[in-house]
Order: C-alpha cells, then sequence, then structure tokens
C-alpha cells in the first residue's frame, strides 16, 4: 500500500491539464452559442449548463492542484470534452432533460472529486471484497422486480426506481461498479491457484473449483439479465468485463475462450427457447423486415447517418429527433446526422485516447490490486461505449444501454464519474511523465 497522504501545503498547478481544458471549454460555449443563434434569443439563461461544467471542471482542476498534484492529468479534460458534447446534444433534443442531466453532473464531480482525496480509495474493496456482494446482489433484485413491474404495464426494459416525479435511479449502474471492485479483488486473491490450475487435471486438482465458482457465478447473472430482464446490452457488458479482468489477472487464453463458449451456448439455447430474444436478433438482421416488432428505431437512425454524410446537417440543422429515445439510447445518431461520420470519428478517438490512458494509469499503479481495478474499469467504459455504438450502427444486435458521459442518463453519468475517481485516485501516488 502506499504511504502518500494528502498534504494540504502543498500546491502544484497542473499546466497539462489546464491547457487541456480550454479546448473542451471553448467548444461547449460556442456550440450553445449557436444554439441560441438559432433559436433567435440569445438569452443568458440558456447558458447555464455550460457554464456550471467550466465551474465544475475548474473547481476540481483547482482542488487537485492543491491535494492531489501527481493524479493523471488527461482524463479530466477528455471526460469534459465528452460531458459537454453530451450536454450540448441533450439540449439540442430534449431541452427539457437538461437540468437533471446538469444536476446528476454536478453530483458525479463532487463524487468524482471526493473519491480522489479519500486515501482509502479503492482499497476498501481489497478488505471488504464479500461485503460487497450484499449490495450487488440487492441492486440485481431490485433491477429484476422493476423489469417485472415494467412488463405489467408494457414496458419489459422499465428498470428505473423512481425516488420523485423528476429524478430516478437505474440499478445495474452502480452494479457495474461494484462488480469490477469485487472480481478485481477477487482475482487478484486468488491468482496463484486461477494460474496454475489446469483444465487438464479436473479431476485430480480441486483448486478447479476456484476456476469455475467465478465463471458459473458471472453466467448465471448474465443469463438472469438476458432471460429474465430482457438486457441483451447489460449482459453483454457484465460478462465481457469479466473476460477482461479473467484475463488481465490470469493470462490465461484457454480460461477465457471456456467462458465464452460458455456465454455463447447461454445466448443460443435463449435465441431458440425465448421470443423477445429471437425477435431482436431478427431486428438486427432485417430490420426493414420486422420494423413493426423492433426494427424501426434502427431503420430511422440509418437514414438519419444517411443523411448526415461525411460533414453532417450542421449543428440544429437535422432531424435527428424522428429517431425514437434519440437523446438516451441513440444519441450517436444525433452526432451522425448533424456532425457527420467526422463528428462520430471524433467521439470514437475521444474513447480510444480515454482508453490508451486508462491503461496508461494501470500499468504504473502500484501494485497488481489497483492495477486490476484501473484495467477494469477503464475496461468497463471502452466496452460499453463500443456495445452501444455497434447496436445503433447496426454492426451488433441493438442493446438498451448508454453512452457514457454522452448520452442522457443521470444514473449513468454519476457512476462514470465515480470510476473517473478511483482510476485518478489510483494515479495520483504516481509521479507524472
Amino acid at each position: 500500500m502506499s504511504s502518500y497522504r494528502l498534504d494540504p501545503r502543498s500546491f502544484s498547478w497542473r499546466w497539462r491539464e489546464f491547457l487541456l481544458l480550454l479546448p473542451p471549454f471553448l467548444l461547449t460555449g460556442a456550440g450553445f452559442y449557436s444554439l441560441q443563434l438559432q433559436r433567435g434569443d440569445l438569452l443568458v439563461e440558456r447558458y447555464w449548463p455550460a457554464i456550471a461544467l467550466v465551474v465544475g471542471a475548474l473547481l476540481m482542476h483547482l482542488i487537485f492542484s492543491w491535494l492531489a498534484p501527481h493524479a493523471d492529468q488527461v482524463m479530466l479534460p477528455l471526460v469534459t470534452m465528452m460531458n459537454g458534447l453530451g450536454l450540448l446534444i441533450i439540449e439540442r433534443l430534449a431541452s427539457n432533460f437538461t437540468v437533471r442531466q446538469t444536476v446528476a453532473m454536478g453530483i458525479g464531480m463532487a463524487l468524482c472529486t471526493a473519491l480522489v482525496l479519500w486515501n482509502d480509495g479503492p482499497r476498501f474493496a481489497e478488505r471488504y471484497r464479500y461485503t460487497l456482494i450484499l449490495p450487488g446482489i440487492f441492486l440485481l433484485v431490485v433491477g429484476l422486480l422493476l423489469s417485472f413491474a415494467g412488463s405489467e404495464v408494457g414496458d419489459p426494459g422499465r428498470s428505473v426506481l423512481s425516488i420523485t416525479g423528476t429524478f430516478g435511479v437505474q440499478p445495474s449502474e452502480p452494479l457495474k461498479l461494484l462488480l469490477v471492485l469485487f472480481l478485481a479483488s477477487f482475482l487478484d486473491f486468488h491468482r496463484e491457484k486461477f494460474q496454475t490450475v489446469r483444465l487438464t487435471r479436473l479431476f485430480t486438482d480441486r483448486r478447479w473449483l476456484w476456476l469455475f465458482i467465478p465463471l458459473v457465478g458471472m453466467w448465471g447473472i448474465s443469463m438472469i439479465l438476458l432471460i429474465l430482464q430482457r438486457d441483451l446490452g447489460a449482459a453483454l457488458l457484465f460478462f465481457g468485463i469479466f473476460l477482461v479482468l479473467a484475463y488481465l489477472a490470469t493470462n490465461r487464453k484457454d480460461y477465457v475462450l471456456l467462458s465464452l463458449l460458455l456465454f455463447v451456448a447461454g445466448g443460443f439455447f435463449a435465441y431458440h427457447s425465448f421470443g423477445y430474444v429471437a425477435q431482436r436478433f431478427a431486428a438486427w438482421l432485417d430490420p426493414w423486415a420486422n420494423a413493426d416488432t423492433g426494427g424501426f428505431q434502427l431503420i430511422e437512425a440509418l437514414y438519419a447517418l444517411a443523411n448526415g454524410g461525411i460533414f453532417g446537417q450542421g449543428l440544429g440543422q437535422g432531424f435527428p429527433d424522428f429517431v425514437p429515445i434519440v437523446h438516451s439510447d441513440f444519441i450517436i445518431i444525433a452526432i451522425g446526422e448533424e456532425l457527420g461520420v467526422a463528428g462520430i470519428i471524433a467521439v470514437i478517438a475521444l474513447y480510444i485516447l480515454f482508453l490508451l490512458r486508462g491503461f496508461h494509469v494501470a500499468m504504473r499503479a502500484p501494485d497488481s490490486f489497483e492495477q486490476l481495478v484501473a484495467g477494469g474499469l477503464i475496461s468497463l467504459l471502452s466496452l460499453q461505449a463500443l456495445i452501444i455504438m455497434a447496436g445503433c450502427l447496426k454492426l451488433m444486435p441493438l442493446t438498451g444501454i448508454t453512452l457514457p458521459f454522452i448520452a442522457y442518463g443521470g444514473t449513468s453519468l454519476v457512476t462514470c464519474y465515480m470510476m473517473l475517481g478511483l482510476m485518478l485516485r489510483i494515479s495520483r501516488d504516481r509521479v507524472e511523465v
């Protein structure tokens, strides 16, 4: 464990971070100005989401310069760029949701800062790994109950726990974070067993039980999400992050291959046993022939992308609102129609840079446990972005997860900021090079 402690007397200006924050600030402000210009009123009060973004990011920058000067200086500007783009597109498409997203951003920034300054950080998960199972099981059960309640009113995908008439919580979002922390701690603690046991000695070496307990457990959770909650995106994401962490911890391809084959077998069974799973795949393979059973949203998305072309129709000039729920599930389509393929490539580039920086933090973490945590968190965010963008672009069956830091979703945004906070906390103990 690192001996680093916060020193309020130290202040080191993080020039690299400050300079990298300027482009997101300018682009977000210019985007909001362009929207107000098109609407015909340059009211100052409509700029408050951009102002909140700038103030929040600057406060985080100053606090880090004062109390955590060695934390990574690239990840916050990348997130600020993505978050600013998300606020801009949400204001453009569904301005009535901008308030909720901005409030969620403020909560996320506050929690992110607190996690960076928390001396224990992810070490809590290392000491209390099995304690994390209890809230994880609770969140999973709550999500299933909400899904069943939604199916009674004709919305089988509903899994949001309403707190007030305005705000709600999606249980699967914090569950992802708990899952990464638990798996990283479990796999690191039993690393030697995972590395040395051989699948060809299952009857002579009882350590294979440690190999299959997490495998069967994660397979079971994924199948529950796929079959009972009808959530293909969460099932792919949960099992995908398990495969990534298993490989990072063991460096064993045979274990990953076995896990993948087990998941494919479960998906094949679900496809032939449950109509809604087959319906989702049919809508992906031929949305025009299945427009009445799930293909309509994807058809509208493809038309919107075609209208966008290379450089797009221009901000505020397209018609992406023809796509249902475009500000959430299909926000990358709105970017594609109004900013073109160039805009989509720019978003992909942001996620690639974020992924590379996250693994840079993981490789320079002080020990193997924090390496797994950082690698798992950055893999989770990147895999989530890959799954939803591939679904929107018809590269795989459509899923109902959010695009991290960009799409509308308060619980998702807060959880993503918490993941950022843990990664910055891991990076703060190492001197930046």
